[in-house]
């Protein structure tokens, strides 16, 4: 067996000879296409199968090899490319006055005053009858390099170079310089990059920068990403993490894009976004999957249909993650490769940097296959192939080897061994159960309620609350009469009377069991509810009316309607598995305390339910039975409160899904809102 050593050895003699090879064929006469694409996919399938056991390698060595391996791609040329005419051309028309958008460069070909060594750039851009589609921060550098290189490509290929490093760099901050290294050796990175001249792989450095720079600098964070969407405008795809930053990060995000733009709208002939409908509307190149939506459903409502798919998978990317830095930025764009209609090779710089640290064999699979896309029509030279149609058989290894990695890497997630077993909660030896009943006029009711628990006596039963909302009928003395203390919360909410009622419980108490006060809970159910707690089996008991028995008309079809969506939306997320948001619930005083809660209305129950299964909590369901409540319901019974009440609770789950402008990171700095003292009265 080849030792840990040695392999790294061998992965970066693979990558340096791949690179060599591509310099050199660069810089033939007539270099084959076959040879030139079996450079970059053996030297990148070499290089990741030596790396992927993880060998013994420093991060003084993965930039060493790096360098040299850039080094050497500053002396080749650029070959079955063109792309750069149209910066150099783009830096030029800069400098000379001041935009390049709104004038194609097919309008200059007989002005006489553009300079000879532009006048050949112009011969060699590719449709020249379009104006150009690059973003406002690629526009600024294009400018700079030919200032400096003119029309040699040379300062385009440091500035790429240096970039492609620079995220070397900056990942060897993070992760092992073995899983750098699968980034930072890639024959396929450095041939996109500084040899073929693709500014895509500034969109990742100013991504990767914004990740490393945003917990500690959100104002940085936020100018970062204004600087990637200021690349290329697929960097939106990434903005939803801002939304896990401070507010201050997303305002700075918009106005760095804006200024970016200004500077070259307020010359008044446009921004490039006329090519880049164009681009949107009519481009197709290589597509992965897009054929089969195109088919289904003709060509302009299959672009729609693939951004509509490739947009519920971004968002369900970002909704997943439990944190800024490991949102999966590389599934965000491999799901808007998956089913775009172009699919350019130097697009996988978008993908390999968030690979790092991960263990997807996808993005690796998809630098070996990718670059067989070379292989079309113009490059092979046959006349049966329009310029830019990939060779058929191309196509069918492309799809079938990435259909075969996405797969694998899918059978691996869902077979992936369970995370081990947490400690055993200690059973509790000597329970004591407060139970809180927020009531809103519920004088009809309350009193049976009251009376309903306290004969039931669960074990452990210690103190009843009932946490007044504001009511104007005789609710609070009704339930000081049946036996219950009497908190008074005059701010009309659920959860915050519920607030009100846990700030009042006894210092003692370690259980805390939620029922209404409507008498639609069964009293005598609370045993069932309160048993797997006292005896450690669960943090949290949810009394399901889906699995138990609910009376005809207990329940309204938007109740139900909600009670299938909302525990669907969190199990797609978060991987919990609940059946319903009943109210009639039980939680250790502990595992409260944690989750920190702070709705002060209907999103109460979905926010503490969100939140345990966030923070890994044992939750279980037991079935309870639902009655038809006494009274008119303050939600169901009124059109309003079932659209305040659904559109809260679906805003609860998007707020925890893609974060609340930091608030989340605030509030694990301070005491749970139940955990603070706070001044009320209470009467007996």
């Amino acid at each position: 067996m080849v030792s840990s050593a040695w392999r790294g050895w061998l992965a970066a003699f693979a990558f340096l000879a791949s690179v060599t090879a591509l310099v050199i064929l660069s810089r033939s006469t007539n270099p084959s296409i076959g040879f030139y694409v079996a450079a970059m996919s053996i030297g990148s399938a070499a290089v990741a199968l030596s790396l992927w056991k993880s060998p013994a390698i420093t991060a003084r060595t993965v930039m060493l090899v790096a360098v040299a391996a850039h080094g050497l791609a500053l002396f080749g040329e650029t070959r079955f490319e063109d792309d750069f005419y149209r910066f150099i051309w783009d830096g030029w028309r800069v400098l000379e006055t001041g935009t390049p958008y709104g004038v194609a460069p097919l309008d200059f070909y007989d002005n006489l005053a553009v300079p000879p060594a532009m006048q050949q750039v112009l011969e060699w851009i590719n449709y020249p009858e379009l104006p150009t589609i690059y973003g406002p921060v690629l526009q600024g550098l294009f400018a700079i390099t030919t200032l400096f290189s003119g029309a040699d490509p040379l300062g385009l290929r440091i500035l790429f170079g240096g970039a492609t490093l620079l995220i070397s760099a900056l990942l060897l901050r993070r992760f092992s310089p073995e899983k750098v290294a699968l980034f930072a050796w890639s024959p396929m990175v450095v041939a996109e990059s500084t040899l073929h001249l693709h500014p895509d792989i500034l969109l990742s450095l100013t991504l990767v920068a914004a990740l490393y720079w945003g917990r500690r600098h959100p104002v940085m964070g936020g100018a970062l990403l204004g600087l990637a969407a200021g690349v290329k405008l697929v960097a939106l795809a990434a903005w939803p993490v801002l939304l896990r930053l401070p507010p201050k990060a997303m305002i700075a995000a918009i106005v760095a894009l804006l200024a970016l733009y200004s500077v070259f709208a307020v010359q008044g002939q446009g921004v490039g976004f006329e090519t880049t409908a164009t681009f949107a509307s009519d481009w197709y190149f290589n597509a992965v999957t897009y054929e089969l939506l195109d088919a289904a459903f003709g060509p302009e409502f299959g672009r729609l249909a693939a951004l509509g798919i490739a947009g519920v998978l971004v968002l369900w990317a970002h909704a997943i993650a439990h944190d800024f830095e490991r949102v999966p930025l590389g599934f965000v764009f491999g799901a808007i490769l998956l089913f775009a209609p172009t699919v350019n090779p130097w697009y996988l710089v978008w993908i390999l940097p968030f690979a790092v640290g991960r263990r997807e064999v996808t993005p690796y699979v998809a630098s070996v296959v990718l670059p067989l896309s070379y292989f079309t029509g113009f490059n092979l030279d046959d006349l049966n192939l329009a310029d830019f149609d990939v060779h058929p058989y191309a196509l069918v290894a492309e799809r079938l080897l990435l259909a075969a990695a996405i797969g694998y890497d899918i059978f691996r997630a869902w077979q992936r061994s369970p995370a081990a077993q947490k400690p055993k909660l200690c059973p509790i030896s000597e329970p004591k159960v407060s139970v809180i009943i927020p009531a809103l006029n519920e004088e009809t009711s309350i009193g049976k309620t009251v009376q309903g628990i306290l004969k039931a006596a669960p074990t452990g039963l210690s103190q009843v609350i009932v946490a007044d909302n504001g009511s104007s009928d005789d609710t609070a003395q009704l339930a000081r009469e049946a036996g219950a203390s009497v908190v008074y919360e005059p701010e009309r909410g659920y959860g915050a009377a519920c607030l009100t009622g846990l700030s009042a419980v006894s210092p003692d108490a370690n259980i805390i069991l939620f029922m209404d006060a409507d008498l639609s809970d069964v009293p005598e159910e609370a045993a069932s509810l309160l048993e797997p707690i006292i005896s450690g089996e669960a943090e949290m008991v949810i009394g399901s009316r889906a699995l138990g028995q609910v009376e005809k008309g207990a329940m309204t079809t938007p109740q139900r309607l909600g009670n299938w969506l909302a525990p669907a939306l969190v199990r797609m997320i978060w991987r919990m598995r609940y059946t319903d948001l009943g109210p009639f619930r039980a939680v250790r005083r502990s595992s409260l305390d944690a989750l920190a809660m702070a709705d002060r209305d209907f999103g109460w129950t979905i926010e503490m339910q969100v939140r345990a299964a966030k923070l890994d909590m044992r939750v279980v369901e037991r079935p309870v039975s639902y009655r038809r409540r006494i009274g008119q319901s303050k939600i169901s019974g009124t059109i309003r409160g079932v659209l305040a009440a659904g559109t809260k609770i679906l805003y609860v789950i998007a707020r925890e899904a893609f974060g609340d402008f930091g608030a989340a990171d605030r509030r694990k700095a301070r005491p749970s809102d139940a955990a603070k003292t706070k001044d009320v009265t209470i009467s007996a």
